[in-house]
């Protein structure tokens, strides 16, 4: 119970971590329209409606990554497509992840693997500090659907720390905010009754996972 409260607490710090830049640049986009005399500039509109914009995609993706319950239905990964798509644009990073993808899996896959699925796409993120891309490729397989999600760009690198938190029986001290994405996402795995490959070399990581399919009413 103590290692989920700090799973929990570490996951908010998370959420909160990359919330606080755009809801503090709406702000300042606020201050700006009073120290104009309430008279909304071009520049203040837009920062205030660029990092709202920022804020609300962070959060609707956040929701189905960490939140309870998550996307369901035959268009569930096409759904946490258009999430992921919408968190990259315009970032640091571009995400590469084909239409054609969801459609072949389309209603194959449960809530709690389409949570997975988005997580490693976040941790893929996290492996490019200098910026690059990230692609996604699903396909059906003989037990379940396969995954792959690869970051490449200069310096990409597996994080510090998130070998040790995926492990079987992590070390004490190794979940930290910058961590515990990993540590979510392998519990999922376990979960499911699968398991996340993790592969790094020049200037490429790659996270593989075999997705089970959905159960199906009788």
């Amino acid at each position: 119970m103590l290692i989920d409260l700090r799973v929990a607490q570490l996951l908010c710090s998370r959420v909160c971590h990359d919330l606080i830049g755009p809801v503090g640049a709406v702000n300042s986009g606020i201050e700006l329209l009073g120290e104009e005399g309430g008279t909304l500039s071009d520049d203040a509109m837009a920062l205030i409606v660029r990092s709202s914009a920022q804020a609300s995609r962070r959060l609707a993706f956040y929701r189905i990554a960490f939140g309870l319950g998550g996307a369901t239905g035959p268009r569930a990964v096409a759904e946490a497509r258009d999430l992921a798509m919408a968190l990259f644009d315009k970032g640091r990073a571009g995400l590469d992840w084909p239409a054609e993808t969801t459609r072949c899996t389309e209603g194959m896959v449960g809530p709690e693997a389409v949570k997975l699925l988005l997580n490693l796409v976040l941790m893929a993120a996290d492996c490019l500090p200098r910026g690059g891309g990230v692609a996604v490729r699903a396909a059906p397989m003989g037990e379940g659907v396969g995954i792959a999600v690869t970051a490449v760009g200069e310096g990409a690198r597996l994080r510090d720390g998130i070998a040790d938190v995926m492990a079987a029986e992590p070390p004490p001290g190794a979940l930290s905010a910058h961590t515990v994405a990993a540590a979510f996402a392998q519990s999922l795995a376990r979960a499911l009754g699968t398991g996340i490959e993790i592969s790094e070399h020049n200037g490429e990581v790659r996270f593989a996972a075999l997705l089970p399919f959905a159960e199906t009413e009788s």
